[in-house]
C-alpha cells in the first residue's frame, strides 16, 4: 500500500487524526529543525522553534486548506513563528548572545588541524550567513538546505516567485563574494590549485 501524502496527512490531522500528525512530525522533524538552526546557530532555541512550529500546526489544523504544498505550508508557519520569537525577544531587549551549540556526538578520531579547519569553516560560513539580510537568507537556507523548489520557497516566505528566485540569487551572490577570499587561502595553505 502507497503511504499518504503530506496533503492527504494534513487533510486527516485537520480532522483531529494524532496519528497522522505524527507521522507528518516525524518527516519534517529533522528538515524543520534545520531550518531554525540554520537562522539561529542555536540547537535549543532551533529545537523549541520547531516546537512551537508542530504545536501551531496542531492548533490551526481546523483553518487547513489543502491550496499547495505541504512543505511551503509548514515553512510559512515556522517562518511566522520565528518572527513572533524576534518580536517577543525585542520586547523584552534580551537580543543579543547565542546560548547553545549543537552537542557533539562521538565522532572517529581526526587530527587537530582538521577540527580546527572545519571550525574556521564553520565559522566563517556562519558569519557570511548572518551578514545576510534575513529574507535573503530564509531564501537561500529554505531551498538550498532543506532543498524546497523556488514555488515553495516563495510560498513560505509570502512572496511572488521572482522575489523569492532574487532573494536566493543575491544570497549566493553575497556569499560567493565574501566566502571565495576565504576558500582561497584554505586551498592555497594546502597546495590545491
Amino acid at each position: 500500500m502507497d503511504e499518504p501524502t503530506d496533503i492527504m496527512l494534513m487533510l486527516s490531522v485537520r480532522e483531529g487524526d494524532e496519528a497522522a500528525f505524527e507521522v507528518l512530525h516525524a518527516r519534517y522533524q529533522a528538515r524543520v529543525l534545520g531550518f531554525f538552526w540554520g537562522l539561529t546557530h542555536d540547537a535549543h532555541a532551533a529545537n523549541e522553534l520547531a516546537q512551537e512550529a508542530f504545536l501551531r500546526i496542531w492548533q490551526v489544523r481546523l483553518r487547513y486548506k489543502a491550496t499547495g504544498p505541504f512543505p511551503a505550508y509548514l515553512f510559512a508557519i515556522a517562518r511566522m513563528v520565528l518572527m513572533e520569537r524576534r518580536r517577543k525577544v525585542a520586547r523584552l531587549s534580551r537580543l543579543g548572545e547565542r546560548i547553545a551549540q549543537w552537542g557533539g556526538q562521538a565522532e572517529p578520531i581526526r587530527p587537530p588541524d582538521a577540527y580546527a579547519c572545519d571550525a574556521e569553516t564553520e565559522s566563517a560560513l556562519f558569519a557570511a550567513l548572518d551578514d545576510l539580510p534575513e529574507e535573503q537568507r530564509m531564501a537561500f537556507l529554505l531551498h538550498e538546505v532543506q532543498g524546497l523548489p523556488m514555488n515553495e520557497v516563495a510560498a513560505a516566505l509570502d512572496c511572488p516567485l521572482n522575489t523569492a528566485r532574487s532573494r536566493r540569487i543575491l544570497a549566493v551572490r553575497k556569499l560567493r563574494q565574501v566566502l571565495s577570499p576565504f576558500f582561497a587561502s584554505l586551498t592555497g595553505a594546502a597546495g590545491v590549485e
